[in-house]
């Protein structure tokens, strides 16, 4: 994996990117950053679960490293907050100016807590803000209990409560800046939140700044448009979930994506990796049939290149 995967990196940048509208009333916000931006960012790496997955999360590393990020963001399901992995999210912290962190819903296994999570990477809250040359990045935590459909997501808290909703509508209402909001669970498409419409709506009261919700937790690359604004699924580092008999798929290559948010060109590129399966794949397991009918065309072993221009 490790030699193939530069290679993989640097061909995936030369791939056709599919291009996305955004709304021309967000360039308003997106004029107000004075230079490009270079985001690297990984998801659901799922270190302590996957046994390769700390070789993987080291080749996100070393390609941020050639890449010079000024922001890498994680999307959860990371590592366990614990000893053991503590030099993982130390690696992690060191690797740009500034380091993202979202709490994933497996970060809390073995009883491990949101605070936990907070101490160990670093974390100014469990929810927060942060701002890189001009962007404002709201970062999200669906893990709050009280929802009153919680047994739909098999156990595990999926939804943003009362206190964390007054609180992005004021972080929205009181930004002057454009704004990318970051988040474990999706706020919508595949598996979104129990309370996703309450959200897509304080959201889109202010779509001409929020220039992309991103999102990890799916395995998918899915990307959902509602109400203006646009909403990305950023595909696992490690695998897709399949149960059953073959349990998980996994990727040839870790995946993983760059984000350049380039005012001049009035765009956001999103570059990915198109990897392979490699054993265990979706359709051995007969897995596109029944209630997944069609699901073959985001569960694929790929984060694709996009571009957002207004």
């Amino acid at each position: 994996m490790n030699k193939n995967s530069r290679r993989t990196f640097l061909k995936s940048l030369a791939t056709a990117a599919t291009s996305i509208a955004l709304p021309s009333s967000v360039y308003g916000k997106l004029s107000t950053i004075s230079e490009s931006i270079k985001l690297g960012i990984i998801t659901d790496t799922h270190i302590g679960f996957v046994d390769d997955a700390e070789e993987r999360f080291s080749v996100f590393m070393r390609d941020m490293d050639k890449f010079g990020p000024d922001a890498l963001l994680q999307l959860g399901d990371f590592a366990h907050p614990i000893k053991k992995f503590q030099k993982i999210a130390d690696t992690f912290n060191a690797g740009a100016d500034v380091a993202i962190h979202a709490i994933g819903n497996h970060d809390l296994d073995f009883s491990h807590t949101r605070e936990d999570c907070v101490k160990a990477w670093g974390m100014p809250n469990r929810y927060y803000t942060k701002t890189v040359n001009d962007l404002r990045i709201i970062v999200l935590d669906g893990n709050d209990k009280g929802s009153p459909t919680h047994s739909r997501h098999g156990g595990y808290a999926s939804y943003i409560g009362p206190d964390q909703q007054k609180w992005l509508a004021e972080q929205l209402s009181g930004s002057d800046s454009a704004v990318l909001i970051v988040s474990h669970q999706p706020l919508a498409g595949r598996i979104e939140i129990d309370n996703a419409k309450e959200i897509q709506t304080i959201i889109s009261r202010h779509k001409d700044k929020v220039i992309l919700c991103l999102n990890g937790h799916s395995h998918v690359d899915q990307q959902i448009d509602v109400n203006g604004v646009t909403y990305l699924h950023c595909n696992s580092a490690s695998y897709f979930w399949l149960g059953g008999m073959v349990r998980l798929a996994k990727y040839k290559d870790p995946l993983y994506a760059t984000m350049t948010i380039d005012p001049k060109k009035k765009e956001i590129r999103i570059d990915g990796i198109r990897s392979s399966w490699l054993s265990g794949t979706p359709e051995d397991a007969k897995f596109f049939t029944g209630k997944n009918a069609g699901l073959e065309k985001i569960v694929v072993p790929e984060i694709r290149n996009r571009i957002l221009r207004i």
